[in-house]
């Protein structure tokens, strides 16, 4: 997915993914990483532990798992796909 936006957020980096599964409900599916610490959440179609984990840390900026060349990364801080 290309970039829609300039975002201040981004380092450039991601973080190794923590679980395999969501790390608060264990879902397998629709995975997003935190890029700054790794944590992994289920996304907003299923019980949005990606966006929690944003709202408890602060860390804004997550990628879609699995990680690769296709894989979209969002900013919760500028509210768009960067």
């Amino acid at each position: 997915m290309a970039a829609t936006s300039t975002c201040v957020h981004t380092t450039g980096t991601v973080a190794t993914p923590n679980s395999a599964t969501c790390e608060e409900c264990g879902s397998g599916s629709a995975l997003r990483v935190c890029t700054e610490c790794g944590h992994v959440g289920c996304c907003e179609s299923q019980l949005a532990h990606d966006t929690a984990h944003f709202e408890a840390s602060g860390h804004p900026v997550i990628r879609s798992l699995p990680l690769s060349d296709d894989s979209f990364t969002w900013c919760y801080a500028c509210a768009n796909y960067v």
